[in-house]
């Protein structure tokens, strides 16, 4: 009978909350007081919740340190080797009395600002004469070259990209052998390869890499790939269009490189250029 009565009082309060709104004071009183009642049935499934998301984040970290461990060691290994390769080179070098080989030291630089003009290719980056950086100093980023440092401040300096219109750089074929000339094009990722003969061995897909003539930028580091190759019947040279493999567009970090046997001559120029 009780429950009965229950029933009916609670279908009429339905139909009266659904007709017009004179409950919603009283129900809203209702969530007031039951809140904590609530709060309290729901904490153990949250807790359990955060327990397991806990111990599940937790096995991931181990094994996703396990994985770091065993790269560590597999990395380390192969630095003792080639550590033993390099001494190796050396004594070897002593032995025959040839020139000593070129070693080199990295430096992480941040972007801090890309020039703004259509026509050069320029960025400024957080390292300046302070960090040791000196004019026409390499940059790199990732496994190809970048370009080179044409202005330098105490604390900044201005990196001129390959692409820049006023930069060129002495390249080879891979697959060839071809040595040639990228010079910028202005345009972004875009090279030129210069003085390629009419009658060479030369095709789109090819890559070229510095070929360390000059001895300003380090031999066999990747520079382009060919885009398109267009010849005129009665020209000399062919018109070769190549893609840099540096994508200047999406570049934030930049790698200066120095070499030790490679004299630098820390200067600074009397008014700093403008990206």
């Amino acid at each position: 009978m009780k429950f009965l009565v229950a029933v009916m009082l609670s279908i009429a309060m339905i139909l009266m909350d659904y007709r017009e709104s004179s409950l919603a004071p009283i129900r809203t009183s209702l969530n007031i007081i039951l809140h904590p009642l609530q709060v309290a049935v729901d904490f153990p499934f949250r807790v359990a919740t955060s327990v397991s998301d806990f111990f599940k984040n937790h096995s991931e970290m181990m094994a996703q340190n396990k994985k770091l461990e065993t790269l560590v060691g597999i990395y380390a290994a192969r630095d003792q080797k080639y550590r033993s390769i390099a001494e190796e080179n050396i004594r070897f070098r002593k032995q025959l009395n040839a020139t000593p080989a070129v070693q080199e030291r990295f430096m992480l630089a941040e972007i801090l600002s890309v020039s703004n003009d259509q026509y050069r290719k320029t960025i400024r980056i957080n390292k300046g004469s302070k960090d040791g950086v000196y004019l026409k100093q390499v940059v790199l980023a990732g496994n190809g070259i970048y370009g080179q440092v044409f202005s330098v401040s105490p604390s900044s300096s201005i990196v001129l990209q390959l692409t820049d219109s006023r930069h060129a750089i002495p390249v080879r074929n891979m697959r060839t052998g071809l040595g040639a000339i990228a010079v910028g094009s202005g345009n972004t990722n875009q090279l030129e390869l210069k003085n390629v003969e009419a009658n060479v061995d030369i095709k789109s897909g090819d890559t070229f890499v510095s070929s360390g003539l000059g001895q300003l930028f380090p031999a066999d580091f990747p520079v382009a790939s060919v885009a398109t190759v267009a010849y005129n019947p009665g020209d000399s040279f062919m018109r070769v269009n190549a893609r840099t493999m540096v994508d200047f567009s999406k570049s934030r970090e930049v790698l200066l490189i120095w070499r030790f046997n490679h004299k630098t001559v820390l200067e600074e120029p009397e008014a700093e250029e403008q990206p």
